[in-house]
């Protein structure tokens, strides 16, 4: 059997031998390679899109069929497929760069918008509710974990899910747990955008029991997830659904533990923490819910809780301040812990790295070195609000610091902060050191989104003189390329942007420039290449470069149509 893609036609049902559709007279063979072998949910639910289970040259895979024609529909559907081709990780649908594309109806003028992704074998977790009652503890634990690792990838992407509830969590036959239904995924940067264009509103997705108010509002954020998190462990926990469980008049909070006997209290608090009504009273990212999660983190919960104890607060109080003067009397272990942190650093092993960097902290709280590299690891593992909270600290301390300048610079400039940005990166270019180069790229790329080529160009020449580093001189070409074709000069931009990608042929941005200076000079097919390569994933997302990906997409497809 085959399905017809056309949701406006009336007999959509077709044999294998078919090629074209009986009814309307679509191509079967979508894209010429996909067989639409059969509908995962009821075609008449009026979902804003459909989903198949496709046959793609043998291979299963998933195929979302969206319906709706509004271009806020059709954004969402894009910003989907930017964030799945982006993020290609276990637990998270692998989609290729070419599953995204629109197809021709013979009935239509509008195309229909098709994306493919991996299909992921499994039984959804309410699925798994209804058949096996209340989640035990420790697998709840387990479950959280994996969650908490997917969620740290998502939004280390400057992203964030918007639709996470059991139904959307699928448990693998091997059991690991894969998210799915990135339909409503959100960037960090759109709520800033938003505001910047005054007050613009952000579409709302409310799935009942699970969404937060501040999302219900159109105001969602990172901690909104946590908040869905929360409430489907609820679920789970007590094998009832959000919606059919009482909440306080007074405070709105889910009145539940009555109903999960086989939860302790440290994870009780831990998930009402989770479910706070505001996004401050949550965890504010994933690396300190890491953190509670981890054994040590556990243990020191329940011991701290034993020590809120009348019982035991006098008892232990000289004992605390006897190992307090025993640790702080022995200077040394500060740099012995420093020490192992750099060396696990080094090594790519960040967590044990931040275990050993807290230990050197414990017995020194004054060094600005420690809080820096902490705020580096932070950085590293996409944990900003750490990262800020050390690099803050380590300026407060040492205020000179070059380093430090650059480093935080570059949070504020990720976050939207150009004015606190700008400032930190001057600082930090203004004495000689290895950084000035860098700063001298991130503020040259600053005046060129705010229309100073000139000053862009004087500061990327600057910095070419400063610096002998193939990646940072990639960088540095990349801004003089993008500030000639700004100016027109095509030739000067396209030798700029070729210098790029020669220091550098992993930078995708100088392919999406390159580009764009080929079109404009009415070069048509060599573009092609280089479009391909502008998809490449990038270590640092930042609006421009989305904004040209999503360019060379539509090219690409274009291309593919014409063919």
């Amino acid at each position: 059997m085959k399905y017809c893609i056309n949701p406006a036609c009336q007999h959509r049902q077709n044999s294998d031998a078919a090629l074209s559709c009986q009814g309307c007279g679509t191509d079967l063979l979508v894209g010429g390679r996909y067989r639409l072998l059969q509908p995962l949910r009821s075609l008449e639910g009026h979902y804003p899109t459909e989903l198949f289970e496709v046959d793609d040259r043998g291979t299963p895979k998933v195929m979302k069929v969206l319906v709706q024609r509004r271009p806020e529909a059709i954004e969402m559907f894009e910003r989907e497929a930017l964030t799945l081709q982006s993020i290609q990780a276990p637990g998270i649908p692998r989609v290729e760069l070419d599953g995204f594309f629109s197809v021709s109806l013979p009935d239509s003028t509008r195309p229909v918008y098709c994306l493919v992704m991996e299909k992921i074998d499994g039984e959804t977790l309410e699925q798994w509710s209804a058949r096996w009652g209340k989640l035990p503890q420790r697998l709840a634990l387990n479950w959280l974990r994996q969650l908490i690792a997917i969620l740290d990838l998502l939004h280390g992407n400057g992203c964030f899910h918007r639709d996470i509830k059991p139904s959307n969590i699928i448990l693998q036959p091997d059991g690991q747990l894969a998210l799915i239904d990135f339909g409503s995924v959100r960037n960090v940067t759109d709520t800033y955008l938003a505001k910047l264009k005054g007050g613009l509103a952000v579409t709302s997705v409310i799935s009942g029991g699970y969404t937060p108010p501040e999302q219900i509002e159109g105001k969602a954020l990172p901690q909104s997830d946590f908040f869905a998190l929360g409430r489907t462990f609820v679920h789970l926990l007590t094998g009832q659904s959000p919606v059919d469980l009482p909440s306080n008049p007074k405070t709105g909070r889910l009145i539940w533990r009555d109903r999960a006997e086989q939860v302790s209290k440290p994870l009780a608090d831990f998930i009402d923490e989770l479910m706070a009504p505001l996004p401050r009273q949550r965890p504010q990212d994933t690396a300190s819910i890491r953190r509670y999660l981890s054994r040590r983190g556990l243990w020191l919960h329940s011991i701290l809780g034993m020590l809120r104890s009348p019982q035991m607060k006098y008892s232990l109080l000289g004992l605390l301040a006897f190992a307090l003067l025993y640790r702080f009397s022995f200077p040394t272990q500060a740099q012995y812990y420093y020490d192992r942190g750099l060396e696990a650093y080094r090594q790519k092993e960040y967590e044990r790295a931040r275990h050993y960097y807290e230990q050197a902290l414990e017995f020194h709280p004054t060094d600005p070195k420690i809080y820096n590299n902490l705020g580096l690891l932070c950085a590293k593992e996409f944990d900003w609000a750490c990262a800020q909270e050390n690099y803050q600290k380590a300026l407060d301390l040492n205020p000179d610091n070059p380093f430090t300048q650059y480093n935080l610079g570059g949070l504020y400039d990720d976050s939207g902060n150009f004015e606190q940005a700008e400032r930190l990166y001057r600082l930090a270019s203004e004495s000689p050191n290895p950084v000035t180069a860098h700063a001298l790229s991130d503020l040259a790329r600053m005046h060129i989104l705010q229309g100073d080529t000139e000053a862009a160009i004087a500061l990327s020449e600057r910095g070419l003189k400063a610096t002998d580093r193939p990646k940072v001189r990639a960088a540095l070409y990349k801004n003089l390329g993008w500030a000639f074709w700004i100016e027109n000069d095509y030739a000067r931009a396209e030798s700029h942007l070729r210098a790029a990608i020669a220091a550098n042929p992993e930078r995708s941005d100088s392919y999406c420039l390159l580009a764009q200076v080929l079109e404009a000079q009415g070069d048509r097919d060599p573009p092609l290449m280089y479009w391909q390569n502008c998809l490449k994933q990038n270590p640092r997302i930042q609006l421009d470069l989305l904004a040209w990906q999503t360019l060379a997409r539509q090219r690409l497809n274009q291309a593919r149509g014409d063919r």
